[in-house]
C-alpha cells in the first residue's frame, strides 16, 4: 500500500474537487463544471475526489477553534478571558466558561455544520468513487477500492461521533438516503451510538495495519485508528447513550489491550513526552492517526495554537513574524495573592509536579529540539541559539518593559473599600489612565502603584518620594507582600496581555534560527487525533472501574515516568491515591489543550456539578450536552431541540 499513501500525501495538497448535473434531459451538457464520468482519467484525479472530504474534517477537527472552545474553554482547563478591548465577542466566552449556551451562538452552529456537511462530503465522495472509477483500467494495486471505501466509512463514524458526544442523536443517513437526498429528523441516541458502531465493525478489516514502526503518518487510516476509535465509543457509552446501553469498559479494555499488543498494527509510546508534537512528529511511534496541519504541506498556520501567544512571542523567539492573537491561557492555580485555589478541578499549574519537564518556559533549542511547554514568566530567549537575548517586551498595557506573563489570569484592580489601594497599572497606561483614577491628593497619597512583577512572581511596587532637579518623578521601589493582594480579582472578565500562562505544545520548523529566517510557530506536522497514550489512559481507567485498581496506577505510571529525568516520578499513582480525581487529573494534564477535556468531565459527571475557577456548576444534567442551534432547526424543522433548551 506504499503507493496509496503517497498519493493520499501527494493528493492532500491539491485543491478541493467539484461538480455539477446541469440539465433536466438524461444526456446533459456541461459546461464550466467537470462530468464525472470524464474527470477519473487517473490516479490523480480519483485521489482529489476522495480527499476533499477529509480537507473539511482537517477544518473541523483540527483548525476550528469552535472545536476547541466547546471541548476545553467550556472546562476546568483553559480559557479564554476578555483582555480589555480584546475578546469579549458579546459575551461569548464568558457564556462558555459560565455554561450559559444560547441556541444562536455561533460556537455550537460550527460544530453541529462540521459534523453534518463531512457526513455529506463524504456520502457524495462514496458514491463518485463506488460508481464512476475503473480500479483496473487505472491499475490500483489490488484492494485499493475497498480499502478507500472502508476510511470513508470510518471517517462517516468519527464524525457522527462526535455529533453524539456533543449533541446527542444526529441525523443518520445511510449512502442511498444521502443520494436521494432525503430529509430526517434526529435519531435517538442508541441508534447513532449502533450506527457507528456498525460502521467501524463493518469496515475495520477492511483497512490495512501500519506497516512498521515509525512509518510515516499521512492522511491514511490504519486498522488502529479505526480500533481506537470503537475503544472511544465504548469507553464512553453511559454518557452517550445516557445509560440506554450500560457500561461497557470491559470491550473498552479487550481492545485497548490488543491495541497495546500490537494486534492492531505496531505502536510504542514515544521516548519524550513532546516527540509526539514535534514537526517531525508523523514518524512517532506513538502516533495512530494525525492531519496534516503544517502549513507547507495543509495550507494552514494553525489558528488556534496562534490564540495562545501574546502579541510579542515572535521577539522572543528571534524577530520573525507569524500569527498571534493573545487569547487562551491555562486556567490558573493561584489567587492574585499566591494562595493556591481549592478547587478540586482544574489547576493545571498546582498539578505539575516541579520536577516534570513540561513544567519549564519553553526554549527553541534548534534542529527541532525544544523544553518545556509553557510561556510563563520573564518572555526572555534563554537559549544559546539567541543573538543577545531575544525580549519580548509589552505591547498593550506594558508597552516598554520586559513582559512577565503569571500564572494569575485577570486584571487586578483597586480595592473596594478605604483602605489603601493598590492600583496594578505599569507606567505605559499609567501616563493616561492614573489620574482619572485618583480623585484628590489624599487618593494619591494612599495610592501605590503596582508596575511589574519580578521572575519569581513578586509584585514591585512604587512612590513618588519628590523631584529632580529637572522637575522629574523620584520613585521609591519596594516589593509588595502578595498578601496585601487579597481583594484583587481574578476572573474571566477582565484580564490584560500578561496574566495567565499559555501553552505551546508544537515547535517551530526552523533550523536557521540563527540567521532569523523562517522563524513560525507553527501546529507539528501532523495535529494527533489518536495516541497511543490515550489507549494506555482508557485501560488505566477502565481497570480502574473494574476493581483493579493495581493495574490502574501501572498503566498510568508507564507514561508518566517519561516526563522526569531518568524516570524519576515524586508522585506516581498508587492504590492508595488513585481515585475519580486523580484520574481527572492526570487526563487533564497530559492532554491539556488537546480538545478533549469536556468529554473527559461528562464521563464522570463532574461537567456539570463541580465548581473551578470563576465557574460555579450549575447542576443542570442538561448542560451535558450543547443546544442544536436555532439555524440548523430553521433549516429543517424536522429536527428536535434537546432537552433544556
Amino acid at each position: 500500500m506504499k503507493t496509496n499513501i503517497k498519493n493520499i500525501l501527494k493528493a492532500s495538497l491539491l485543491a478541493a474537487f467539484a461538480f455539477l448535473s446541469v440539465g433536466c434531459n438524461t444526456d446533459p451538457e456541461y459546461y464550466s463544471t467537470v462530468a464525472p464520468e470524464t474527470f477519473f482519467t487517473s490516479q490523480e484525479t480519483v485521489w482529489q475526489r476522495y480527499m476533499r472530504p477529509f480537507t473539511h474534517w482537517k477544518w473541523h477537527f483540527a483548525t476550528n477553534t469552535h472545536n476547541a472552545e466547546v471541548q476545553d474553554a467550556t472546562t476546568d482547563a483553559i480559557c479564554l478571558p476578555t483582555r480589555n478591548s480584546d475578546w469579549y465577542n458579546d459575551g461569548t466566552h464568558q457564556n462558555e466558561h459560565h455554561h450559559v449556551f444560547d441556541t444562536d451562538e455561533g460556537v455550537f452552529y460550527n460544530n453541529f455544520y462540521g459534523v453534518g456537511m463531512g457526513v455529506a462530503l463524504a456520502y457524495d465522495a462514496l458514491e463518485d468513487i463506488d460508481t464512476y472509477v475503473d480500479f483496473e483500467a487505472l491499475k490500483f494495486p489490488e484492494g485499493t477500492k475497498e480499502t478507500m471505501l472502508a476510511q470513508l466509512n470510518i471517517l462517516i463514524a468519527h464524525l457522527y461521533m462526535d455529533g453524539l458526544d456533543k449533541f446527542g442523536g444526529m441525523n443518520i443517513y445511510t449512502r442511498e438516503e444521502s443520494k436521494e437526498k432525503v430529509v430526517k429528523g434526529r435519531a435517538t441516541d442508541v441508534e447513532t451510538f449502533e450506527f457507528v458502531e456498525k460502521l467501524l465493525k463493518d469496515n475495520i478489516g477492511a483497512l490495512q495495519l501500519k506497516p512498521s514502526l515509525g512509518y510515516s503518518e499521512t492522511t491514511y487510516m490504519y486498522r488502529g485508528f479505526a480500533a481506537v476509535l470503537l475503544a472511544r465509543l465504548y469507553f464512553n457509552a453511559v454518557p452517550y447513550t445516557k445509560g440506554a446501553k450500560g457500561e461497557m469498559y470491559k470491550q473498552c479494555a479487550d481492545i485497548c489491550e490488543d491495541i497495546i499488543k500490537g494486534n492492531y498494527g505496531p505502536y510504542a509510546l514515544a521516548e519524550n513526552w513532546n516527540d509526539i508534537f514535534k514537526h517531525s512528529n508523523y514518524t512517532c511511534p506513538e502516533m495512530i492517526y494525525g492531519i496534516p496541519s503544517d502549513p507547507t504541506y495543509a495550507g494552514s498556520d494553525g489558528s488556534y495554537w496562534a490564540r495562545w501567544l501574546h502579541y510579542n512571542t515572535h521577539v522572543m523567539m528571534g524577530g520573525a513574524t507569524y500569527t498571534r492573537w493573545n487569547g487562551y491561557a491555562i486556567q490558573p492555580s493561584y489567587a492574585p495573592d499566591g494562595t493556591e485555589y481549592t478547587f478540586k478541578l482544574g489547576r493545571p499549574m498546582a498539578k505539575l509536579e516541579d520536577t516534570d519537564l513540561r513544567k519549564q518556559p519553553y526554549i527553541y533549542e534548534g534542529n527541532g529540539e525544544y523544553t518545556g511547554m509553557l510561556l510563563m514568566g520573564q518572555q526572555v530567549n534563554k537559549s544559546s541559539r539567541a543573538e543577545k537575548g531575544w525580549v519580548a517586551n509589552g505591547a498593550r498595557e506594558y508597552g516598554g518593559g520586559v513582559r512577565i506573563i503569571r500564572d494569575e489570569n485577570g486584571k487586578l484592580i483597586e480595592h473596594p473599600n478605604g483602605e489603601q489601594r493598590i492600583i496594578y497599572m505599569p507606567d505605559a497606561i499609567a501616563r493616561f489612565a492614573l489620574g482619572n483614577r485618583i480623585k484628590s491628593d489624599e487618593d494619591k497619597e494612599n495610592a501605590v502603584l503596582v508596575y511589574d512583577w519580578v521572575e519569581d512572581g513578586t509584585p514591585v511596587g512604587r512612590k513618588e518620594i519628590g523631584k529632580d532637579a529637572e522637575g522629574k518623578s523620584i520613585y521609591e521601589y519596594f516589593e509588595i507582600d502578595r498578601a496585601e493582594l487579597k481583594h484583587l480579582t481574578s476572573d474571566i472578565n477582565s484580564a490584560e496581555e500578561a496574566s495567565g500562562y499559555r501553552l505551546v505544545k508544537f515547535n517551530p520548523f526552523c533550523d536557521g534560527l540563527e540567521y532569523h529566517t523562517d522563524l513560525r510557530l507553527r501546529n507539528p506536522a501532523m495535529t494527533p487525533v489518536a495516541r497511543l497514550t490515550e489507549v494506555y489512559y482508557m485501560l488505566a481507567e477502565c481497570k480502574y472501574r473494574l476493581g483493579d485498581k493495581a493495574e490502574a496506577a501501572r498503566l498510568f505510571n508507564e507514561v508518566r515516568k517519561r516526563n522526569f529525568a531518568d524516570g524519576v516520578d515524586p508522585n506516581p499513582v498508587t492504590e492508595e491515591n488513585i481515585d475519580k480525581y486523580r484520574i481527572l487529573d492526570e487526563w487533564l494534564i497530559e492532554f491539556l489543550g488537546e480538545k478533549r477535556r469536556r468529554t473527559d468531565l461528562v464521563r464522570w459527571d463532574a461537567y456539570v456539578t463541580e465548581n473551578w475557577w470563576d465557574h460555579q456548576a450549575t447542576n443542570d444534567a442538561n448542560k451535558n450536552r450543547f443546544p442544536i442551534p436555532d439555524r440548523s432547526i430553521a433549516s429543517n424543522n424536522l429536527i428536535e431541540q434537546n432537552p433544556g433548551y
